[in-house]
């Protein structure tokens, strides 16, 4: 696949569409995300031995947490096992979005969309709050770490907009982070396309930065802020993770 459009923060590989280090950004105290540390991406079930490679040898991967249903586990295929690597399976629980008929799909206007993902997402964050804590906790033990889901955009948005919001990144950025998914849709929508068939509807929703931003407001609705809502849910290792991933 051709990498020439991409943005930096994305890695080139042969069947991982949305595989991107999650570094980089702007930080609190005038510091930076430390690259190279925390990686996100979509399912994981496909990947070559060159991708395991790439994983595993050259971006030095440790930890890959899985945040989709044991379901999507047994039909998509998970991580292989590997020595070296230790494998999690966080399922962050939610209400199936399959079984919420409001008929959202990728035709619907993009105010119902936004509106549609903020509704998920704040909804999402409380019912699937161990997989957000577990996959911090993880991720505070220093070691390079890879989260995924299926699309790697939603619960695995949410994972990386709560780290983010530990780490002090400015909320537009984290608006921005999960926005850059489009990129890796394009990708999968492509490579579907061409192996298995164009579907006659489009049925999976994008991520403009207005859902993650709204999400974002909800939350600090909810609970005061962000940083607040990570402590409720019993995370309390955020000054050592700070000192672990700025730079």
């Amino acid at each position: 696949m051709s990498v020439e459009t991409l943005p930096h923060q994305f890695i080139d590989a042969e069947t991982i569409f949305n595989l991107r280090d999650i570094g980089g950004w702007d930080a609190a105290g005038g510091k930076k995300v430390r690259t190279g540390r925390v990686f996100r991406s979509d399912n994981l079930g496909m990947v070559t031995e060159a991708d395991q490679d790439l994983l595993v040898n050259r971006l030095g991967i440790r930890h890959v947490i899985d945040l989709r249903r044991g379901g999507e586990l047994e039909q998509a295929g998970r991580f292989p096992e590997i020595e070296g690597v230790e494998f999690h399976h966080f399922e962050l629980l939610h209400v199936r979005w399959e079984a919420i008929d409001l008929g959202i799909d990728g035709e619907t206007p993009h105010d119902q969309v936004v509106r549609f993902l903020r509704q998920r997402y704040s909804g999402m964050y409380e019912a699937g709050y161990a997989a957000v804590r577990d996959s911090l906790e993880v991720i505070a033990s220093g070691e390079p770490v890879l989260f995924h889901c299926m699309a790697g955009k939603d619960r695995t948005g949410l994972v990386a907009a709560a780290l983010l919001s530990v780490l002090g990144v400015a909320e537009e950025d984290i608006a921005a982070d999960y926005e850059l998914s489009l990129h890796g849709i394009r990708r999968w929508r492509a490579w579907r396309d061409a192996n298995m068939g164009k579907p006659a509807t489009e049925g999976g929703l994008t991520t403009p930065a207005e859902a993650m931003l709204e999400t974002l407001e909800e939350m600090s609705a909810r609970f005061g802020s962000m940083s607040a809502y990570i402590s409720a849910i019993g995370f309390d290792r955020t000054e050592e993770l700070r000192a672990q991933l700025l730079d």
